[in-house]
């Protein structure tokens, strides 16, 4: 049989396989996902069509369909993981301490917590915060201070 090549669907790395695994599952070298290598595109089969434009059934045997599951989660795990859309917001003043700017190790530290594909979106923020005071006369009063910060949108 004759060797192909193929790109993979999840980190388009190029394999080349010979025929004979069409249909089978194996693991992509480059990202490790499970894959089901696919026909070969230049192939008579996947071409032939009917007078009528619809694509026609090639003859022959093909191996039987298979459910991709990943091997280190069940698919009830996996139904039972369905993630929400979360929101969190990161004020400057809360992350200010005896003088000590921990903002943004903050920021930091919840991101790495998150997989990547779960960050969906980082929104800068400004506010105004009342800060109160005591003046001259021994009278407490409020001055509007304007602040930063980050809201995080992510799915857990």
């Amino acid at each position: 049989m004759a060797e192909f090549s193929f790109k993979c669907p999840f980190c388009n790395l190029e394999l080349s396989i010979d025929e004979s695994g069409i249909g089978q599952e194996i693991g992509c070298p480059g990202c490790k996902e499970v894959l089901i290598i696919p026909m070969p595109s230049g192939s008579n089969a996947a071409e032939e069509v009917e007078e009528d434009g619809i694509p026609s059934i090639p003859k022959g045997s093909f191996p039987e369909a298979k459910i991709i599951k990943n091997a280190s989660q069940s698919l009830n795990v996996a139904a039972k993981t369905v993630k929400k859309l979360r929101v969190k917001s990161f004020r400057h003043h809360e992350h200010v301490k005896d003088g000590k700017d921990s903002f943004d190790e903050a920021v930091s530290s919840f991101l790495a917590q998150h997989p990547e594909d779960d960050i969906v979106g980082l929104t800068g923020i400004q506010y105004t915060q009342q800060l109160k005071s005591m003046d001259a006369e021994g009278k407490e009063t409020t001055t509007p201070v304007t602040e930063y910060g980050v809201l995080v949108e992510y799915k857990a």
